[in-house]
């Protein structure tokens, strides 16, 4: 398939790229039989890893808007699984914490979150992936 100049165009590449990991990972989750729902794994994983993170720093963390963030919290803390306390050096700053229920959450979603990875398994060396995720990381930061 000839792409002409898209082919150097990275917005462009890592949309093709979504667009089949996107496609392997629905395939995947048609497999499995998890609760836990695909797009609610990585707010509670990375909660547990950094606890006290506020919000704001949740939405940076994963390019979220932050009024987005704030619907997924909503739902959290409804649940019981995510709990928002105030800072004990800055009272204007939100901290959050995961609850007992939100650290087993955590876990289920961080299991589930390896199934989903199987189809990637086995594509790249161990060093390509290690130099694609910190490429990747590159670009994010100079987006930011």
């Amino acid at each position: 398939m000839e792409f002409g100049p898209t082919r150097e165009h990275l917005a462009f590449q890592v949309h093709l790229t979504w667009r089949a990991a996107r496609k392997a990972l629905l395939t995947e989750l048609e497999k499995g039989e998890d609760n836990v729902a695909p797009g609610s794994y990585s707010i509670p994983m990375l909660i547990g890893l950094n606890p006290g993170i506020s919000p704001m720093q949740l939405a940076s963390a994963l390019s979220l808007d932050a009024s987005k963030v704030a619907l997924f919290l909503r739902d959290l803390v409804g649940k019981g699984l995510v709990e928002r306390t105030r800072s004990q050096t800055d009272g204007r700053v939100v901290e959050l914490r995961l609850t007992p229920a939100g650290e087993a959450f955590a876990k289920e979603a961080s299991a589930a979150s390896e199934k989903l990875e199987a189809p990637f398994e086995g594509i790249l060396s161990a060093d390509e992936k290690e130099t694609l995720i910190a490429l990747l990381a590159k670009f994010r930061a100079g987006l930011a």
